[in-house]
């Protein structure tokens, strides 16, 4: 499927999502049973990690967190996504130590798969049948590495020094430590800089937003192909089918509106994530877990 087919069809979902209109006042968020440092969001699956860096996962049935069968291993960080109509989403741990571990969907437990990675992101993949999904990271050199679901292996991409790392809708971006942008070329298999610096980049369908480090925010222009200038004051922006969101330092949370701008949720929340289908999520400061509902 082609990038310019999946805009298409994101676009006509959201366009006949517009016959449905709920009343602001009835959509807000609502306390999940679960305590969670922070949470990921997928099509369909979230999981999150406690404050012993354990993985959780979502009981949709039963509207609560249940911890992860036989996991005895400390996460510092779990990347879900990449979930379409025909395949479930891609559940990714990064360990305390570096080792990667991914979900298994028959075992319900994580399979250790070796490897030292400091972050990863996960993503959709529209390249080739060895890519159903993007799944990239660093390692603690910063040198950046990709998943081949062919070999089972993650491969370097040589050149490339990246602190940052983030893919949705089938593209990558990346920062250097110097807080320069890239986006990766799938063609030439290159990281090509773009105008700017940030200090933190989130990847969407079809949108990418950035965060400098004076809480200045930024959005991708793909026809200018340089970020502009939107907002101030957001420490963490999260992004996915499910919408723009954002908090600030105050723990307010905010939603983006391509025609109204940044409107006001209640609510208070130190981090939020965004699915594709999953639904809104987030972590207050005492670690309280609370999805987006609307009725």
């Amino acid at each position: 499927m082609s990038r310019k087919t999946v805009a298409c069809t994101v676009f006509l979902i959201l366009m006949s999502s517009l016959s449905v209109v709920v009343p602001a006042s009835a959509q807000h968020f609502q306390q999940v049973t679960g305590t969670l440092t922070s949470v990921a969001a997928g099509r369909n699956e979230v999981f999150g990690i406690d404050a012993k860096g354990l993985p959780w996962r979502y009981n949709a049935t039963k509207q609560a967190f249940a911890k992860v069968a036989g996991a005895k291993f400390v996460l510092n960080q779990i990347a879900v996504g990449g979930g379409t109509l025909s395949q479930l989403d891609e559940v990714w741990g990064v360990g305390s130590n570096g080792d990667i571990y991914r979900f298994n969907y028959t075992t319900k437990t994580f399979d250790l798969k070796g490897g030292l990675l400091a972050q990863l992101t996960v993503g959709v993949g529209y390249e080739d049948e060895c890519h159903p999904y993007e799944v990239w990271g660093y390692n603690f050199s910063f040198e950046v590495f990709r998943y081949d679901y062919c070999s089972g292996a993650f491969n370097q991409s040589p050149g490339s020094i990246l602190t940052r790392v983030a893919t949705n809708g089938g593209d990558l971006w990346g920062l250097n430590n110097s807080g320069q942008i890239f986006q990766y070329n799938f063609s030439a298999e290159t990281f090509d800089q773009v105008p700017g610096t940030l200090q933190n980049i989130a990847a969407g369908v079809n949108d990418v937003w950035g965060i400098t480090s004076a809480e200045q925010d930024y959005r991708y222009d793909p026809e200018n192909a340089t970020f502009v200038e939107l907002a101030f004051g957001l420490v963490q922006i999260a992004m996915g089918g499910d919408g723009v969101w954002a908090v600030d330092k105050s723990d307010n949370i905010w939603r983006f509106d391509n025609t109204a701008g940044w409107q006001q949720v209640s609510g208070s929340l130190k981090s939020i994530a965004v699915g594709s289908g999953a639904g809104v999520w987030g972590v207050t400061s005492s670690n309280q877990v609370f999805t987006f509902v609307r009725p």
